[in-house]
C-alpha cells in the first residue's frame, strides 16, 4: 500500500521512504538523524545567543558550556560533532545501514573505512569552539575515527561468523 502523500507534494516526488525498499527504512532514519542533530545544535547555539551568550562582552562559548549542560545530563558534545560534517556523516551511516540490512557486510566495511578517514581529515566530527559558535575544526576527530574503523573490523569479520538463512556461513 502506497505511503499517505501530503497534500504539499506534487504527484511524481517522492520521499526517501517511498524510493527505497520497505526493508532499507531503518536506513533512511539513520540518514535522518545527523540533520536532526544539526538542527538541534542550531537551536542551542540560538538559544544561547539569544540569553546573550558569544556576543562581545559576554561570556564566550567554550568547554565551560559543555561543563554546565553535563551537570544537568545534557552532553551537547555529541551533538555539536554530530553537526559538523551531518551530510557525509547522514550518507555514511544511511549506506552503512543499508549495506548491513541487505547483509553485504564488505561493503559496510569500506562506507566504514571512509566515516574513518572522513574523522581523520576533520571534515566529520571535529568541532572547536569560537566566541560565539562552535565550528567546523578540520584537527582528526580521533574518538570517531576510531570508532569507524571498530566497526569496519566487525563489518569484515561478520561474512566469517554469521550464518546464511540455508544455515550455511554467509
Amino acid at each position: 500500500m502506497p505511503a499517505a502523500r501530503t497534500p504539499w507534494i506534487r504527484r511524481g516526488d517522492v520521499d526517501g521512504f517511498e524510493a527505497t525498499p520497505a526493508r532499507h527504512a531503518p536506513a533512511v532514519v539513520l540518514g535522518i538523524l545527523p540533520g536532526v542533530a544539526a538542527w538541534g545544535a542550531l537551536m542551542i547555539k540560538n538559544g544561547l545567543r539569544a540569553a546573550g551568550m558569544g556576543s562581545p562582552g559576554s561570556p564566550p562559548f567554550g568547554p565551560e558550556l559543555t561543563a554546565a549542560f553535563a551537570q544537568s545530563d545534557t552532553w551537547i558534545e555529541g551533538v555539536f560533532a554530530l553537526e559538523q560534517g551531518f551530510i557525509f556523516t547522514a550518507m555514511i551511516l544511511s549506506a552503512m545501514a543499508a549495506h548491513i540490512i541487505d547483509r553485504q557486510f564488505r561493503r559496510a566495511g569500506v562506507w566504514c573505512l571512509v566515516g574513518s578517514v572522513l574523522s581523520l581529515t576533520g571534515l566529520m566530527h571535529s568541532f572547536r569552539y569560537v566566541p560565539g559558535d562552535v565550528v567546523l575544526s578540520l584537527t582528526p576527530a580521533w574518538a570517531h575515527a576510531g570508532g569507524y574503523l571498530a566497526l569496519a573490523v566487525l563489518c569484515f569479520l561478520a561474512p566469517l561468523i554469521t550464518v546464511h538463512e540455508d544455515g550455511a556461513h554467509h
